[in-house]
């Protein structure tokens, strides 16, 4: 594991978005999850159509008239600046994509003034739907140079074909693998299944230190471990021999308890790694996550007595932000 990591230290890349991570986590701390949720949302909308405009720019060289008031009405004053803009400034970037720096900071330039606007960028472009969305605007530029279309699609239809995209087509091979397995499932079962495995591990983070506490486990905890995962207590028990009781492996045996026990459909049918794919860039199981730090930082010396509510933590785990970040 050591090596591993010192291995991954040495190299630039992983380095890149190692910082990459911590700066867009530093600046999610700063507001709700679900306002970044709904942002990042509203950010890939936007994206979307910019990709729209740039494939047909990057196939026509300039942009049609028609395709002029569309802009105008999306995006007011954008076209009237951009012609008034230096010539040099406007000769080094296209169109296109002062098309994107103009929507940055005209629709989204209060996330940049508040200072998160990285945040909502870094988790925009690991989302599915930002990913087909880059993959048809490249896989149309590709297919309308060799073949220009007698009429473009309209934005609707293209977001209509970005959705039928193959959101791995850019990715590394371990990336593709695990999110391929998201076409064994309908969209809607796979997002219950998120929301149900970010439950899952919100207990675990709530249990957590009463877990890798030598201590006998207080009762709120025992209970409510046992109402959520029926049966995890008793395996905990006759596997105290293999693990040290009180440690690191306690707690993640509970996930992977969960795991087999809770989801073993998804693991049996081959798409339970697109459900870890997904939680995995989840802001609210990411602000879950920072909110369970914060407790082990709080109660390193001493555990809290009565133990908080199950619902109480998640509830201040939902609310939690660090206005001090």
């Amino acid at each position: 594991m050591k090596k591993l990591k010192t291995q991954s230290l040495r190299n630039p890349t992983a380095q890149l978005k190692r910082a990459a991570l911590v700066r867009a986590d530093d600046e999610a701390r700063r507001i709700p999850w679900q306002r970044l949720q709904e942002t990042r949302h509203q950010y890939i909308g936007w994206q979307e159509f910019q990709l729209w405009v740039r494939s047909i720019l990057e196939v026509e060289g300039s942009i049609p008239d028609w395709l002029i008031d569309i802009v105008k009405d999306r995006c007011p004053g954008f076209l009237e600046s951009d012609k008034a803009s230096i010539p040099k400034a406007a000769n080094t970037r296209p169109l296109a994509l002062r098309l994107e720096d103009w929507i940055d900071e005209n629709i989204f330039g209060f996330a940049k003034q508040e200072g998160w606007f990285n945040a909502i960028t870094y988790y925009a472009m690991r989302d599915p739907r930002y990913q087909r969305a880059e993959v048809c605007w490249s896989e149309c530029v590709e297919s309308w140079k060799k073949v220009k279309p007698i009429r473009y699609p309209s934005f609707e239809e293209w977001t209509a074909m970005a959705a039928q995209c193959d959101e791995t087509a850019h990715l590394t091979a371990a990336e593709r693998n695990a999110r391929s397995s998201a076409n064994l499932v309908h969209p809607d079962r796979l997002a219950d299944a998120v929301a149900r495995y970010m439950d899952y591990e919100a207990l675990a983070y709530w249990a957590r230190p009463a877990l890798e506490q030598r201590a006998d486990l207080p009762a709120e905890v025992a209970d409510e471990v046992e109402r959520r995962c029926p049966g995890y207590l008793d395996t905990r028990r006759t596997t105290r021999g293999k693990a040290p009781i009180g440690s690191a492996q306690d707690w993640e045996s509970l996930m992977l308890w969960v795991g087999d026990h809770c989801f073993s459909n998804a693991q049996q049918e081959g798409w339970f790694d697109a459900i870890l794919v997904q939680v995995r860039n989840h802001p609210r199981a990411i602000r879950t996550m920072e909110y369970a730090d914060h407790c082990d930082e709080v109660w390193s010396s001493e555990r809290p007595s009565p133990y908080p509510s199950f619902e109480d933590w998640r509830r201040e785990a939902d609310s939690y932000f660090d206005l001090d970040n």
